[in-house]
């Protein structure tokens, strides 16, 4: 994708816009005691067991584990569409489920859930429909560009690539700019070649517009070139077992060096334990 990308809408490209600050001190997301089952009795599944977790505003964090852990489930009570069966988890300073009514979570999944007859741009429209509202064509139009769609938008989804079409997912998610941004496995379908070229992608538009954001990935590699923080979680009844913090800066080297080898380490470490 050629070209500087656009500034952020209202705000300055500063020092921090170019990854050399690390995420704010606010907390955007702070979960106490959390656990989620399902059913009840004997038969009853516990999907979660007491987990805390902080997310800074800001901050990038990665959530790694065996599948069927439950890091969707958790990813569902952060985006307030699960409620939690014991604990308490808020978003911004109140509820999840606020923060959704008022359309300030984005979420990108490994199906990218296109509307298959309306072209790329008014699938990325389609956020603002969604929420009852007339879309911004010039908010439009620079989250096009950033993504790197600008001039490919009047196709339709069976015209786009997969990776294509993961972009517009991403440019839908971030449109309204969201408060919270939340990833699940949103790559995970793709090939190793453009899972890589995506990753890329994703740290460089991360990197301008800056929300905080939760990613879901088995990909180990993927978790810390794309983090600040990766927590790495057990099998169900699934809880924390390590964080790990990723002290490098963005953006992340092309080629990975004895810091990023050493981080992912950490992560197949605490995985096998």
């Amino acid at each position: 994708m050629a070209g500087r990308p656009p500034r952020a809408r209202g705000r300055s490209v500063s020092a921090r816009d170019e990854g050399t600050s690390p995420a704010g001190t606010d907390v955007a997301i702070h979960g106490q005691a959390l656990s989620k089952s399902y059913g009840s009795g004997r038969r009853a599944v516990r999907a979660v067991h007491d987990v805390s977790l902080k997310v800074r505003t800001s901050e990038f964090l990665a959530i790694i584990g065996p599948s069927g852990c439950g890091k969707t489930t958790l990813l569902r009570m952060i985006a307030g569409l699960e409620t939690p069966t014991d604990g308490t988890i808020t978003c911004c300073g109140g509820p999840p489920d606020r923060l959704a009514r008022e359309h300030r979570i984005g979420m990108a999944f490994q199906d990218p859930a296109l509307l298959p007859w309306a072209s790329l741009r008014r699938n990325v429209e389609f956020a603002y429909r969604a929420a009852g509202r007339r879309p911004d064509r010039e908010r439009v139009d620079e989250i096009l560009e950033l993504v790197g769609l600008a001039s490919l938008a009047h196709l339709r989804p069976h015209e786009a690539s997969g990776g294509m079409r993961q972009r517009v997912a991403l440019a839908r998610a971030l449109v309204m700019e969201p408060s919270l941004l939340l990833l699940d496995e949103p790559f995970g379908a793709l090939d190793a070649i453009t899972r890589r070229r995506l990753n890329r992608e994703l740290e460089r538009v991360w990197t301008v517009v800056r929300p905080t954001t939760v990613l879901i990935t088995h990909a180990v590699e993927e978790a810390v070139l794309l983090a600040d923080r990766v927590v790495v979680m057990s099998g169900r009844p699934s809880t924390i077992v390590r964080e790990i913090t990723v002290p490098m800066a963005r953006p992340r080297p092309e080629v990975p060096d004895e810091t990023f080898r050493h981080a992912v380490q950490e992560c197949v470490e605490a995985l096998d334990a």
